[in-house]
C-alpha cells in the first residue's frame, strides 16, 4: 500500500472517530442531565415511601394517604420516562458503535490483506543477493540513489502497516468492549423499567381503592371542609391583627420604617431561593382555590400551601426575623408568625414549640415540630404575606 493511501485511510478513520466523539460528548451531556433528573425522581419516590408507610399505620382511607399515593404515581411515571429516555440514548449509542465496529473490521481486513501481499512480494525478492542486484544494476548514480530510497520507503511502509494493524485492532477491541457495556446497561434499565411498571400498577390500584373508600365518606369529608374553613378564618383574623399592630407601631416610631425597609429588601432578593420550612416532603395542597380531590364541584380555598412530610419533622424559619405571635387555633394547632420587615411568614399545625413571642430568629432556626393528626397525616400549613397581601409561598421557596 502506498503512503498516500495510508494517509487517506488514517484521515477517514480520524473523521469517523471525530464524528463519533462529537455525538458521544453531546450524548454524555444529555445523559448527565437525565441522570440528575432520574436521581431526583428516585429521591422523591424513596421520600414518598417513608411518608406513605406512616400514613398506612391508620388503616382507613384518608386524604393524606391519597395525596402521597398520587405523589408516588407522578414520581414513578416521571422516573419510568427517565428510564425510557436513557434506553433510547443507549440504543442510539449502540447503532453508532456498530457502525464504527463495522468500519474497523473492514479496515482491519484490508490492512491484513495488504500486509499479506507485501509479505508475499517481499518473500519473492527477499534474498540479500536480489536486493544487491537490484541496487547495483542501476545505470546511473541517481537511479542507484532512487532505488536505495525506494527500498527504505518500502521497509518503512511495512513497519507502519504493522503499527496500523495493531492500532486498528486495539480500537476495534475497545469499541467491542464498549458495546458489551452498553448492552448490559440497556438490559439492566429494561429490567428496572419492568419492576417500576409493576410498582406503578400496584399504586394505581391502591389509589382507586382509596378513592372508592373516600367516596363512601362524603358526609365526613364535608364536615372536614367546614372545619378547615373555620380554622382558616381564625387564622386570617389572627394574622390581620398582627399586621395591624405592626403598622400602628411603625406609625408611632418612624425609625422602624428604615429598619423594615432594609430587611424587606434582603427578603425580596431571596424570592425563589428560600429553603423549605421542613427538610423533606411535598406540596399536598397548593395556594389559591383548588378542586377537592373527591367531592365534585367543590373548591378548597388555601391562603398558603400545605406540605406533607414525615412524622416529627422539624420546622425551620425561612429567614431572619422577630417572632410576632405564638398562638393556638383549633384545627391548626399551634401557630407561629415571624415578621421579616414588611413580610410575614406563618407556620401552623405545630407541636413542641422552641420559640416565644419577641424572640429574634435567624434563617434555618428550629421553631417547632409538625404535628401528626389522628389520621396519621403529618402536614405543615405555611403562608407568606407582604403586609396585608397574601402571597403564593411556592414562588418563594426553591423548586424541588
Amino acid at each position: 500500500m502506498s503512503l498516500p493511501n495510508m494517509k487517506l485511510r488514517s484521515c477517514k478513520l480520524f473523521f469517523l472517530f471525530f464524528l463519533f466523539c462529537i455525538h458521544t460528548g453531546f450524548s454524555q451531556q444529555t445523559r448527565e442531565s437525565l441522570e440528575r433528573e432520574k436521581n431526583e425522581n428516585l429521591n422523591k419516590i424513596q421520600e414518598g415511601q417513608k411518608i406513605l408507610k406512616e400514613t398506612e399505620i391508620v388503616k382507613n382511607a384518608t386524604l393524606g394517604k391519597l395525596n402521597v399515593v398520587k405523589r408516588q404515581i407522578n414520581s414513578r411515571v416521571r422516573f419510568i420516562s427517565n428510564l425510557k429516555n436513557e434506553i433510547n440514548y443507549i440504543n442510539k449509542d449502540v447503532v453508532d458503535l456498530n457502525l464504527v465496529i463495522n468500519f474497523l473490521e473492514r479496515d482491519l481486513s484490508k490492512l491484513k490483506l495488504e500486509y499479506g501481499e507485501m509479505i508475499y512480494n517481499s518473500y519473492k525478492s527477499n534474498s540479500s543477493l536480489n536486493k544487491i542486484i537490484f541496487i547495483f544494476s542501476s545505470k546511473t548514480y541517481n537511479q542507484l540513489f532512487r532505488r536505495i530510497q525506494y527500498l527504505n520507503q518500502y521497509f518503512e511502509i511495512r513497519k507502519n502497516q504493522v503499527k496500523q494493524i495493531d492500532k486498528v485492532s486495539m480500537q476495534l477491541n475497545n469499541q467491542k468492549d464498549n458495546l458489551i457495556n452498553k448492552n448490559n446497561d440497556k438490559k439492566n434499565l429494561l429490567s428496572q423499567e419492568i419492576n417500576e411498571n409493576k410498582s406503578l400498577e400496584s399504586l394505581r390500584k391502591k389509589q382507586n381503592n382509596i378513592i372508592q373508600d373516600l367516596n363512601r365518606k362524603q358526609k365526613k369529608l364535608k364536615r372536614e371542609i367546614e372545619s378547615r374553613k373555620k380554622a382558616l378564618r381564625e387564622l386570617d383574623r389572627l394574622i390581620a391583627k398582627v399586621i395591624r399592630d405592626e403598622l400602628r407601631k411603625k406609625e408611632k416610631d418612624t425609625s422602624l420604617n428604615i429598619e423594615d425597609d432594609d430587611i424587606t429588601e434582603a427578603f425580596e432578593k431571596n424570592i425563589g431561593k428560600f429553603e423549605w420550612p421542613v427538610i423533606s416532603g411535598f406540596i399536598s395542597n397548593k395556594f389559591g382555590d383548588n378542586n377537592h380531590p373527591i367531592l365534585r364541584n367543590i373548591k378548597i380555598k388555601n391562603d398558603g400551601i400545605d406540605i406533607q412530610t414525615k412524622k416529627d419533622s422539624r420546622v425551620k424559619s425561612i429567614f431572619s426575623g422577630i417572632i410576632s405571635t405564638v398562638a393556638f387555633i383549633p384545627g391548626m394547632n399551634n401557630v407561629i408568625i415571624i415578621k421579616h420587615g414588611n413580610y410575614f411568614s406563618l407556620y401552623a399545625r405545630l407541636k413542641n414549640l422552641k420559640v416565644e413571642k419577641g424572640d429574634i430568629v435567624k434563617s434555618g432556626d428550629y421553631l417547632a415540630d409538625v404535628i401528626t393528626n389522628n389520621e396519621g397525616t403529618t402536614e405543615l400549613h405555611f403562608q407568606i404575606w407582604k403586609n396585608n397581601i397574601k402571597l403564593n409561598p411556592e414562588k418563594w421557596i426553591y423548586r424541588k
